[in-house]
């Protein structure tokens, strides 16, 4: 079975670079193929998911079509050629759980970092340890020790491996859209940063102080009402950070892969949090055409 890691963490441990990435969504499934000696792209395909096909959950089956789900990713590897190698798989993030933990301290030794982090977990985990794995990674801030930790159901990767080793793929990563969008940021951007993901079902933050994560959070959203709900998320997000870590906020990064005028989502959030919103992943996407471009962000980060 695959290392269930978030791709937050490969920033960290950086193992080598995938021979492609994949991301699957509600209503989509994207694709990006390396070049052999290099981290540009090669190809890239985007292609919609009939509705129903990929239902994300924590704790029940995503993929209620999986023979159909199969075809569609055979059809995802033919477009854009075989991979030379093992892949990465972005998962929907409402798959999985998200927790950031603030410790004194916590010892070296990977092992005994796990014992204390699921000690911790274990009032609020909602499946049997045995059922669940758990990836994360420690930072220091203000001299305490954070750990971002990720949980999923094993049962539940294991749908997405088999359907991708199905392809033919050996899906080596496996990690979510949103942390992966760090990669699409500058190299030398300010301390605090808050990016938003705007997906067609949820709104995911991810907020940056000091270097290191402070905040993660994911909220479904209505069909209905999505930019406004996502505007209104995005300032309370910002607000609650501000209160409490007492720091402001100078960058807002989106990724609006809702569908519609991605300029005028950001123009509703702009305007909620008066301060300038910048869309990932900007004009540098060389190689992707641009109607893909926000939709396939998270895969270019992964990829940097």
């Amino acid at each position: 079975m695959a290392a269930f890691i978030d791709s937050w963490i490969r920033r960290l441990t950086a193992p080598d670079i995938p021979a492609a990435v994949f991301h699957v969504a509600r209503g989509s499934l994207g694709g990006l193929r390396r070049a052999r000696q290099s981290a540009s792209v090669k190809s890239s395909v985007v292609r919609s998911l009939p509705a129903g096909l990929v239902e994300p959950s924590f704790d029940k089956p995503n993929l209620p079509r999986p023979e159909e789900f199969q075809s569609a990713v055979k059809d995802a590897v033919r477009r854009i050629g075989s991979p030379e190698g093992p892949v990465a798989l972005l998962l929907p993030e409402t798959s999985v759980k998200t927790v950031l933990l603030s410790f004194d301290s916590l010892p070296p030794a990977p092992d005994e970092r796990e014992k204390i982090i699921r000690w911790r977990l274990a009032r609020t985990l909602p499946l049997p340890p045995a059922e669940t794995r758990l990836s994360f990674a420690v930072s220091r801030t203000n001299g305490r020790a954070r750990a971002f930790c990720v949980l999923a159901a094993a049962g539940v990767v294991r749908e997405y491996e088999k359907a991708f080793a199905a392809a033919g793929l050996d899906v080596r990563t496996v990690g979510l859209p949103t942390p992966a969008l760090l990669g699409c940021l500058p190299k030398n951007g300010p301390a605090n940063q808050v990016i938003v993901n705007i997906e067609e079902d949820y709104f995911a933050a991810l907020a940056i102080l000091d270097g290191g994560p402070a905040l993660f959070r994911v909220k479904p959203l209505s069909t209905g009402n999505l930019w406004e709900e996502a505007a209104e998320e995005t300032a309370a997000t910002l607000r609650f950070l501000e209160d409490r870590e007492k720091k402001e906020i100078e960058s807002v990064w989106l990724r609006p892969a809702a569908g519609g005028d991605a300029g005028t989502g950001a123009a509703l959030i702009q305007n909620r949090v008066s301060r300038p919103v910048r869309i990932l992943p900007g004009d540098a996407a060389t190689g992707i055409p641009p109607a893909d471009r926000i939709r396939l962000a998270p895969l270019l980060g992964q990829l940097s």
